[in-house]
């Protein structure tokens, strides 16, 4: 077998890992990027062809209209913390839960690794809540769905785009009982770059980061933490890590020509940030974010209905698709794709970062965070000049 699919079309998605019989491909860091790439032993491979038939990528996708949009959050707002908008994956989550089915997230651990994990354990949840811009590791989550599916039982999967569609291909006859929920996606870098990224501020800042999140009650934030406080604490344009990863640099080659970053989708559920919510017809917000929920298909319009821990309210889908750039295209390539690559390749990141953005987010940040700060003190402020008069008269 020489190869399995063009090599910038390839996911990294692991579905030819899991279907292959003979064990014969292993999922390694791409070079340069670091990005997952399938190679194979040709001294296992059979030539059954397996891996080809089931590659996503070599797909053609079943693209559906869409059904019904909500607007969507949290009954309870309690529950909405940690999330990442309005909470709706976690509601899911129970609600599969709740019915006795599995699971399927993705979790960032100790050593800063992300990966797909299925559980049939509620407290799981808690470790699939926020955005992780980062390509996971679906090998073992792939493998576990599998025999899953072929034991009868039913199985929430929440992922991007190409990750449904690498579980629709592993489940292999048994889609019926295999509900997926695709993630509006821009694209993701690689585990490498994140860790070396990590590494990075860690000598800067001389300390070790135990903890990283990507999404704050604000919206797109970097924060890093030690033991005791935050070490780097950057909103979405004075991060480098974000500004790449945004600006279209630091993502796997085949997100730039994404076939599901469209408005027609593929997944049962389509769920996301709702940008733009109240362009076309007025929306009463609540004091938090706001998820888009777009249902595709009948089985993902009954098990939402099953949610009850979700307020719902009808909108147009043209709303969240003029809202969010990628329900129309994919992210286009930065003209400093080769560049950063290139001084990545050969220097290491910190290179890589000054050839490219580090520059403009440095800009920013002192230019826009001494305002922000001013602001936020002057706040502060005439909130306990306030309690102060309340207390005293």
């Amino acid at each position: 077998m020489e190869r399995i699919c063009e090599n910038e079309k390839c996911y990294g998605c692991g579905a030819c890992y899991v279907i292959c019989p003979k064990n014969a491909i292993s999922m390694k860091e791409d070079v340069v990027t670091g990005h997952f790439r399938p190679i194979i032993n040709e001294s296992k491979c059979i030539n059954c062809g397996l891996c080809v038939k089931h590659c996503p990528a070599n797909h053609t996708y079943k693209f559906v209209d869409n059904m019904v949009t909500y607007a969507a959050y949290r009954t309870e707002p309690d529950k909405q913390i940690g999330s990442s908008s309005g909470g709706v994956a976690a509601a899911l989550y129970e609600l599969a839960i709740s019915k006795e089915w599995s699971i399927i997230g993705t979790v960032i651990d100790s050593d800063f690794r992300v990966k797909m994990q299925l559980s049939n354990d509620k407290q799981a949840i808690e470790s699939f809540k926020g955005s992780k811009y980062v390509q996971a590791y679906t090998i073992e989550a792939l493998t576990e769905l599998k025999r899953t599916l072929k034991e009868g039982k039913n199985v929430l999967f929440i992922g991007t785009p190409c990750e449904c569609e690498a579980a629709r291909s592993v489940a292999n006859g048994n889609e019926e009982k295999l509900l997926t929920v695709d993630l509006i996606c821009h694209g993701v870098p690689s585990n490498k770059i994140l860790n070396d990224y990590i590494k990075w501020i860690e000598k800067k800042k001389k300390t070790k980061i135990k903890q990283v999140s990507f999404r704050s009650s604000w919206g797109e934030e970097m924060i890093l933490k030690d033991e005791s406080k935050d070490v780097w604490h950057r909103r979405m344009f004075w991060d480098p890590y974000l500004e790449a990863f945004n600006a279209g640099i630091t993502i796997n080659s085949s997100c730039f020509t994404c076939p599901f970053a469209c408005e027609k989708r593929c997944s049962d559920i389509t769920i996301g940030d709702f940008w733009g919510i109240g362009s076309e017809s007025p929306f009463h917000k609540p004091n938090r974010k706001v998820s888009v929920i777009g249902v595709n298909s009948k089985r993902g319009f009954d098990f939402l209905n099953e949610c009850k821990s979700l307020v719902l309210e009808k909108r147009n889908w043209s709303e969240a698709v003029a809202g969010n750039s990628q329900l129309r295209a994919p992210l286009p390539k930065s003209s400093q794709y080769d560049l950063f690559w290139e001084k990545y390749y050969k220097y290491g990141i910190d290179a890589a970062f000054k050839a490219t953005v580090y520059k403009k987010v440095c800009k920013r940040y002192y230019k826009e965070y001494p305002i922000i700060l001013l602001k936020s003190i002057i706040k502060k402020c005439i909130c306990w000049i306030e309690r102060f008069n309340e207390n005293t008269v």
